[in-house]
């Protein structure tokens, strides 16, 4: 019940069933039960993202300020250029991010979403923003709008029932302290329950302000919507293709269609993609000088898109692909293939991405000036910056499509030191009373798995954050470009290790309960104080 109360999920993919959501409840449920810490490690990453996105929220709105009062300074990557300034009656709260960073906004690509503009995608029905696509959202001048009261009158939970979880899970803890100081014996399930209860108080601390249970997000329309969210769909993977050579995390298994893509802006000198041209730090397309707001009418976006020279999306030069590890004809055929197959809407989607990098200067300048040296031949092209901006849903696992405020190999070492910390709970039941030898062995033999796998990939991370060599060779695994020797040895080990540590979970959780069928006399003997003290 402790671990059911604290989880809160995120918003509800669009068209899932009743039974589909009850059966996600239950496996994040039974992963609470088993790796209480990991669930931690979410919430804590959440937090963090929701965080991120109140620094760059304010950043711009204090941009915005400083504009309008002559000033200046420097903030975030979003706020350089933004296209508009902010509305700085639209409150954005703490509640707001979380609401943000659980795929609280949307756009629906259906008749009334499109308005005047063509379709530009049938691959999906709906794209949900992640914290990076809100962020860039905002730089554009449309920061979503949507009231304090809107998103609590979605929430399932309020801060009383959040109040009493804690104060009864505290409840047991102080029992377990006071029996630890009365020399009075503590079961096994107790130990376990412990590690819950302080998972669990922390998770209800950095999820405090996270709605609960939101079933609809919020729908965000306009007829400035279509050119930003074709840029955005180009920009993440939900567009793409998967790669020849997929590695092991997500990032690596396809490409985005904006990756194949060089941008070409409008320029004197003719196409920049050639030889001998110089590179300058960023292009410099001809922006509109239509002031835009939240409130711009369709005829003024459509007026400023026709009347102004946009540039356009082209396929990168081949030799932009020569580091990809693949030979060269292989991956030009390959590019020839996807764009082959990416159907009619391809000229529409290009278009529209082109225009809204033109019309919106946050967009615009999301570009790096690229250069390759092969046999003597010097390319130089503008690649538009690949990030996650939309998905199709927003997962509720701890994915890059979170803002992040450290390199990944610190998050690594901090839930690995997790794992460390729920192994070192259950060892200090090392000489605890158990129904057999046997059931004693195992217990100690799960704790010392579950802690010492927490410190081998806590080294790991620390040495690849350390050593620039080992970085360069954990990536080359990443991405399973390293030999395969090494491949298959550290497949094999990672299976064995990763088999070894589930089991140890699942029978520490088991072995609490089975315990309780041989307990000594003490262990049913109840504190005085906690008889006359009103509790649940």
């Amino acid at each position: 019940l402790c671990v059911y109360t604290s989880i809160h999920l995120n918003v509800r993919p669009h068209q899932q069933t009743e039974l589909r959501s009850w059966i996600e409840t239950a496996k994040w449920v039974l992963f609470g039960i088993l790796a209480p810490e990991l669930m931690v490690f979410v919430a804590w990453r959440q937090y963090m993202s929701a965080r991120a996105l109140d620094r760059i929220i304010g950043d711009l709105k204090d941009l915005s300020r400083q504009k309008s009062s002559g000033k200046k300074d420097k903030h975030s990557e979003f706020c350089n250029n933004p296209s508009t300034e902010l509305s700085l009656e639209n409150t954005w709260s703490h509640l707001h991010s979380f609401y943000a960073n659980m795929g609280g906004f949307v756009f629906d690509l259906d008749e009334t979403f499109l308005g005047s503009y063509e379709a530009f995608t049938t691959k999906v029905s709906r794209l949900t923003l992640t914290p990076r696509g809100v962020a860039v959202l905002a730089a554009c001048g449309y920061l979503p709008k949507i009231s304090t009261e809107d998103i609590l009158d979605k929430n399932k939970s309020d801060n009383v029932s959040k109040l009493l979880s804690i104060l009864q899970a505290l409840w047991m803890l102080a029992q377990i302290i006071s029996r630890l100081n009365g020399k009075l014996p503590i079961t096994l399930l107790e130990v376990n329950t412990l590690a819950h209860i302080v998972c669990a108080t922390i998770i209800y601390a950095l999820w405090w302000n996270k709605p609960k249970l939101i079933n609809e997000p919020t729908k965000l329309r306009g007829d400035w919507v279509p050119p930003i969210a074709a840029y955005m769909f180009m920009s993440s993977q939900v567009s793409g293709w998967k790669r020849a050579r997929p590695g092991i995390l997500k990032k690596d298994w396809i490409d985005p269609e904006l990756s194949i893509l060089a941008f070409d802006p409008p320029s004197p000198k003719g196409n920049l993609l050639c030889s001998g041209v110089s590179c300058p730090r960023a292009p410099k397309p001809v922006f509109t000088t239509v002031k835009l707001t939240s409130s711009t009418d369709a005829s003024s976006i459509h007026r400023a898109l026709s009347s102004t020279e946009v540039g356009s999306l082209i396929r990168r030069p081949p030799i932009a692909f020569v580091d990809s590890g693949m030979p060269l004809e292989a991956v030009v055929s390959a590019i020839d293939t996807r764009l082959e197959s990416s159907g009619d809407l391809q000229s529409v989607r290009w278009t529209l991405a082109a225009k809204a990098m033109a019309l919106y200067p946050a967009l615009g300048r999301r570009i790096i000036c690229r250069e390759t040296t092969q046999d003597g031949e010097t390319r130089k092209w503008f690649e538009p910056v690949v990030e996650e901006l939309v998905d199709d849903t927003i997962g509720n696992w701890a994915t890059g499509n979170l803002l992040r405020a450290m390199s990944g190999f610190v998050m690594g070492m901090i839930v690995w030191s997790a794992s460390m910390a729920y192994g070192g709970v259950h060892a200090a039941a090392w000489h605890g009373h158990f129904p057999s030898q046997t059931e004693a062995r195992l217990w100690r033999a799960s704790s010392v798995c579950i802690a010492g796998s927490g410190l081998t990939w806590f080294i790991i991370n620390m040495l690849a954050r350390a050593l620039p060599g080992f970085k360069a060779y954990w990536k080359e695994v990443e991405t399973l470009r390293a030999h395969w020797t090494s491949l298959i040895g550290l497949g094999t080990l990672a299976f064995l290790c990763g088999l070894a540590y589930l089991l140890a979970r699942i029978y520490i959780v088991v072995e609490s309960f089975i315990s309780l069928r041989k307990l000594p006399i003490a262990a049913y003997q109840t504190l005085e104080w906690t008889q006359i003290v009103p509790h649940l």
